[in-house]
């Protein structure tokens, strides 16, 4: 039977949420908001305790985790329907997540190689990641959150020596559009949103009450990870200067450089964050597998890992034709989504499991009769 604790839930749940935030988010929200740009990074703090609090509600008044969940709370049919619309949704953000990488090292890194090469080699790592079970992908992203972490928070704090000039901050803490900053923090909200994986982790840590600290604690890494990198490159680089880069925070991690001696920090960064895109599109890939498995009531969903690859490969490279077209998809696209399938549908689950009765029990034991392949 699977076993998750809660770190390896809380490690999985922040590489779904923080790698592409973390080189990306932060950008447009410059972009909107300039010099006070980590003021909507702090704000999301707010919708994302809201969040929280729904989902946790949701796995206290559900026996079975997500995707079984949809059947039990909406019925046969409407569950499967809405399970069928998941599994498209995470087919899709699964190959978005590796099209951003690879613009990103096309633009960035290698701008001569064949991005199939790329896309092959993530996809195949991704692959084998879910043929080899959830249990030891959840121990892979232990060391990934601890490395990755590590260095992303010395990032941000190295950037601080770059040079850094207070008055980029300035007028402190003045919103000049209040849609701005709602776009802002919408945008940012979309990426908490990603938290809705819980409803699927929760049911194998040893008590799923727990899944509401765990929730917070990543809530408030995220906050400070992306709040944190934001003000250094507004401090850095200057907000209208960091509008005219795609990846300012990249171009922050290039210039870093402390007493002629830490330079060169770009391959480090790189070589994490490629490990932190594989995390995050590789738990797409296994709520995809998982989810298209409810669907169609198969009693495996590891051997959907690799036909479906091919789909992804094919999405991912036809999505866009260059990083602009890419940027809409981010900006217009993304955030739109993931609010109706990472927020509006857990709603709906919310009101109507508002009047239901708590199940008798909580244990991960309950379901292992009924779906002994998922807890392998």
């Amino acid at each position: 039977m699977l076993r998750l604790s809660n770190f390896q839930v809380y490690c999985m749940l922040l590489l779904f949420c923080a790698p592409i935030a973390f080189l990306q988010v932060g950008k447009y929200a410059i972009d909107l908001l300039l010099n006070n740009a980590y003021l909507a990074v702090v704000a999301t703090i707010i919708p994302g305790i809201l969040i929280i609090y729904i989902f946790h509600y949701i796995i206290q008044k559900s026996t079975f985790p997500f995707p079984f969940m949809l059947e039990e709370h909406l019925g046969p049919k409407a569950g499967k329907i809405i399970g069928f619309l998941y599994s498209l949704i995470f087919l899709f953000f699964t190959s978005f997540s590796l099209r951003l990488f690879i613009d990103f090292i096309e633009t960035n890194v290698l701008p001569q190689t064949p991005i199939t090469i790329f896309l092959g080699l993530l996809l195949l790592c991704s692959c084998l990641a879910v043929k080899t079970g959830l249990g030891n992908f959840a121990r892979m992203c232990e060391v990934i959150v601890i490395l990755g972490l590590s260095f992303a928070f010395t990032i941000a704090f190295l950037s601080f020596f770059q040079h850094p000039d207070i008055k980029n901050l300035l007028p402190f803490a003045y919103i000049n559009s209040l849609e701005s900053f709602f776009r802002a923090v919408f945008m940012l909200t979309s990426e908490i949103l990603k938290l809705t994986a819980i409803l699927f982790l929760a049911f194998f840590i040893p008590d799923k009450k727990a899944s509401f600290s765990i929730m917070i604690k990543v809530l408030f890494t995220f906050i400070t990870l992306i709040s944190s990198i934001t003000i250094a490159t507004i401090m850095v680089l200057g907000a209208h200067a960091a509008k005219l880069f795609t990846f300012p925070t990249f171009i922050v991690v290039r210039i870093i450089n402390i007493a002629d001696f830490i330079t060169n920090l770009d391959a480090i960064f790189i070589g994490l964050w490629v490990i932190g895109i594989f995390g995050s599109s590789t738990l797409f890939l296994f709520l995809f597998c998982i989810t298209t498995s409810f669907v169609f009531n198969l009693q495996e969903y590891r051997f959907l890992a690799s036909p479906s690859s091919l789909i992804i490969a094919v999405l991912a490279l036809q999505m866009a034709s260059n990083i602009l077209e890419l940027n809409i998809i981010i900006v217009h696209i993304a955030p739109v989504l993931l609010f109706i399938f990472f927020f509006l549908i857990p709603l709906l689950l919310f009101f109507i499991t508002w009047k239901k009765p708590y199940p008798s029990s909580s244990s991960p034991l309950e379901i292992k009769d009924h779906f002994p392949t998922y807890l392998n």
